[in-house]
């Protein structure tokens, strides 16, 4: 077993035995999964943008601030953790590329995406509504699209030079999920399923 990222690979001591990743871009519904299998499995679930948030307070930046500042090692940091939680114990961790950190450590790899007009929306929906705390200062859809927009297009070219991996390859992916026009009840059943296939111990009985 191996992470995908040149600077984890080598030898890991896994704890945990069961070890979901969730991938894909702002706005595409990855917490949203995350929660609903954490629910389901029972076992815990974390966001690789809640230590991104925890590095930002560290500095006293904000997500964006860090976002356009930040360099290799802060990525190595916040991914790092990543790793290591995966490795510790049972859990589901969404993030932009932790199927890439944990790589064949995760039992179950997931990619969720939705189109940007659509991952738009959302997201000014959920700015709207105090869902979010990062922009909360920005709601106005044409400009959470840009600000969406911008981010893919930074996150991609950073995995590139930081790592060498494209986050548009999606072969390594055991399920994908395009969400756009799909409700949530609907993602439920197509996750549930995948998850019965995957542990069926979790569901005798």
């Amino acid at each position: 077993m191996e992470s995908k990222i040149p600077e984890f690979q080598g030898q890991h001591e896994k704890k945990s035995d069961l070890l979901i990743t969730i991938d894909g871009p702002s706005g595409a519904g990855k917490g949203t999964l995350a929660y609903y299998i954490a629910q389901t499995l029972d076992i815990p679930a974390y966001s690789a943008g809640d230590f991104f948030r925890q590095l930002a307070k560290e500095k006293n930046l904000t997500v964006e601030q860090l976002s356009k500042q930040a360099d290799k090692q802060t990525d190595i940091k916040v991914d790092k953790r990543t790793l290591e939680k995966g490795l510790e114990q049972n859990c589901v961790i969404e993030s932009r590329i932790s199927s890439w950190v944990l790589g064949t450590y995760s039992d179950l790899k997931i990619y969720v995406t939705a189109d940007l007009e659509e991952r738009a929306r959302r997201t000014a929906r959920d700015l709207e509504e105090g869902q979010r705390e990062a922009e909360q200062q920005v709601t106005d859809p044409k400009k959470v699209k840009k600000k969406i927009k911008d981010r893919d297009k930074d996150n991609k070219q950073r995995y590139s030079k930081y790592y060498g991996i494209d986050v548009e390859k999606l072969q390594m992916y055991d399920l994908i999920i395009d969400n756009t026009e799909m409700n949530i009840g609907e993602q439920k059943k197509l996750v549930k399923k995948a998850l019965k296939k995957q542990f069926p111990e979790k569901f005798e009985g």
